[in-house]
């Protein structure tokens, strides 16, 4: 009785289902519902939001009848202040450190590369993640003190009418500048903790580099090297508050943070490293 070879699945039609990007993107963020990465944190940026929206109503009131007034442009910019910007770094090392690296350990990439995957699918993927994770987090802080002081003064409560307008440009280069550098990071190690621990180094060093050359130099716009000055920067230009680090300083630091550590993540993931 001739043996004949089982039938092939029919031949999948192009184009259907989702882009390449997004199957990766969706994939990482269950991967990260289901270990439960922010449970610390969430509690933390819980409290500092708390925080956050009691001052809408406890900030000193002047005026008759102790009528609310429109804060400063250092209460707008304090929206997105030091402690929430400290946290999202740990949660962008924490979360992002293992991105790449993950896949390098396990040496994934090669899988992926040989289906119809491209590099730029790679990285779009993983960096739709790295950013608007640090994005999304940056959005309540922003919105819910905004709609509180509608809600309770109108145009005239603490937090300016068009605090969203000059804030959320500012969210998204911070959440671009913290992805970048986590996917640079995580990129450079060989393990999640590697990718961690290379995170809080680049951040921490560069820091402790703008800090030693802007005391040096006597000239406090060396300070645009370290990422979380130039994190703290953007809200406070974007509100017009007075800060260390002007326009120039902070833009151009912001673009060689990017396109460097950009140009790293390519190399890193290109499918001759992945093979290597």
């Amino acid at each position: 009785m001739p043996i004949h070879a089982p039938s092939l699945p029919p031949h999948p039609i192009q184009g259907q289902g989702l882009p390449a990007a997004l199957v990766l993107g969706r994939f990482e963020v269950r991967r990260i519902l289901r270990q439960r990465l922010g449970r610390f944190f969430g509690f933390a940026f819980a409290l500092v939001l708390l925080v956050e929206l009691a001052l809408v109503y406890f900030k000193p009131m002047a005026g008759a009848g102790g009528q609310l007034l429109p804060q400063g442009a250092d209460f707008q910019a304090g929206l997105l202040g030091k402690a929430l910007l400290f946290l999202l770094w740990l949660q962008v090392a924490q979360v992002g450190g293992g991105l790449v690296a993950r896949d390098t350990l396990y040496r994934i990439r090669p899988l992926l590369y040989a289906h119809p995957v491209r590099p730029l699918d790679y990285l779009l993927g993983k960096g739709m993640v790295a950013v608007g994770i640090p994005l999304l987090i940056q959005l309540p802080f922003i919105l819910l003190p905004w709609g509180l002081s509608l809600l309770s003064a109108g145009a005239q409560g603490p937090v300016w009418p068009t605090a969203p307008l000059r804030l959320i440009p500012a969210a998204l280069v911070v959440a671009l500048l913290m992805g970048l550098i986590t996917l640079g990071a995580s990129s450079l190690a060989s393990t999640p903790r590697g990718g961690f621990a290379w995170a809080l180094g680049l951040v921490l060093g560069f820091g402790a580099l703008g800090t030693l050359l802007s005391g040096l130099l006597s000239d406090p716009r060396w300070g645009a090297l370290s990422p979380m000055a130039l994190a703290q920067a953007w809200p406070r230009l974007c509100c017009g508050a007075p800060g260390d680090l002007g326009w120039f300083p902070t833009g151009l630091g912001t673009l060689v943070h990017l396109g460097f550590w950009l140009g790293v993540v390519v190399l890193r993931t290109r499918p001759a490293e992945a093979l290597a």
